[in-house]
């Protein structure tokens, strides 16, 4: 299976009049000003309207999870922290997968919701949850899974032990690959960083063992990708179980 953008500015265009002139022109109203009551994580574009730039370059990530789900036609994907759904629009729109996004932000999902809506994008939803093991575990097996940038948080918050569990519990919902990537304790600029594990001079390397210690039986680093407010890179991993 070949990726190929199935989106078009007539169609957006179409799904936004549907909502009758009044309702449409307040939806899109509505999407402005929830995008410019905070800083959304990822970019959002209505039709060709580019409604936020986002906080995090995405266009680094989304190349290396295009190619994953060519490799492994993929044509399902579940996004864990989805944010304003990036990632979940770009696998339904280009590559025809059937595609979940998981966030606990209202605003954020209100973003992604209306993305979708407003771009005509089919095959395409959201679920409004928080995470936990307890979730996790009542969500579809897919394809194609991501947890991108969300580990470090719940780390932080509520321990590694707790953490190894989310991994562990999400580990049974991958049906052929996991891509992930979480922040590191060399990234200084954020306030986080000092609550997180020392990861010690190589952070991949730690968070590689990590990964491996929550039973995961292939871990590869497929590429570094730009972190949060920091010069620091990421690494990106592909997991397998």
């Amino acid at each position: 299976m070949q990726c190929i953008d199935q989106s078009s500015k007539h169609e957006a265009l179409n799904i936004g009049e549907s909502f009758g002139p009044v309702a449409g022109f307040v939806y899109r109203r509505a999407v402005h000003s929830i995008s410019a009551s905070f800083d959304p994580y990822h970019p959002v574009r209505i039709g060709e309207t580019q409604v936020s730039e986002g906080e995090r370059s995405c266009a680094d990530r989304w190349a290396i999870i295009e190619s994953e789900i060519n490799a492994s036609k993929a044509v399902t994907m579940l996004d864990i922290g989805c944010a304003e759904g990036f990632f979940v629009e770009k696998a339904a729109s280009v590559c025809g997968c059937l595609s979940l996004g998981v966030d606990g932000d209202v605003r954020r999902l209100s973003l992604a919701h209306a993305s979708v809506l407003l771009n005509g994008v089919k095959g395409a939803g959201f679920i409004y949850a928080d995470i936990s093991p307890a979730l996790i575990s009542r969500l579809p097996v897919s394809d194609l899974v991501l947890f991108q940038s969300v580990l470090h948080h719940i780390m932080y918050n509520q321990g590694v032990d707790y953490a190894r569990e989310i991994m562990a519990a999400l580990r049974l919902k991958v049906g052929k690959v996991l891509i992930f990537d979480m922040g590191q304790s060399d990234e200084t600029n954020n306030t986080w960083a000092k609550s997180l594990p020392d990861m010690g001079p190589d952070p991949h390397a730690w968070i590689e063992q990590f990964l491996r210690s929550a039973g995961y039986t292939s871990v590869e680093k497929v590429g570094d990708t730009d972190s949060y407010r920091s010069a620091t890179k990421r690494a990106l991993f592909r997991l397998t179980t």
